[in-house]
């Protein structure tokens, strides 16, 4: 189940998704406030990758993040599915301000459960 961050704050999930057969790989970013709001998000296909564990670290590699947290992909299903799905784009996503339709149930079961 989603947890949310501190008040006045912000929750950014990222989660990776890798095909080896085609060496590609999909990351996501997914941000949310204290009340479970959505502020943003973005998904991106990545090429010439060769594992699960490379497309994760490339997900979160910043230096501009507070805190690590290892979060079952059960509780980070928005994240997953959107790392899924850009496995089948040809570049970057953005959404502002409203979510994409195809995640919204798991929106509403994140702040429902």
């Amino acid at each position: 189940m989603w947890q949310p961050p501190h008040e006045n704050s912000l929750k950014i999930n990222v989660d990776g998704a890798w095909k080896p057969r085609t060496t590609e790989g999909g990351v996501s970013v997914f941000v949310r406030d204290s009340k479970g709001k959505f502020v943003a998000s973005c998904a991106t296909k990545l090429t010439n990758v060769f594992s699960a564990p490379q497309v994760e670290a490339l997900a979160a590699r910043t230096d501009h993040w507070g805190r690590f947290y290892y979060i079952r992909r059960t509780a980070n299903g928005v994240a997953h599915r959107l790392a899924c799905f850009a496995l089948h784009i040809g570049g970057s996503l953005y959404w502002f301000e409203e979510p994409p339709d195809f995640i919204s149930d798991i929106l509403y079961e994140d702040c429902n459960s």
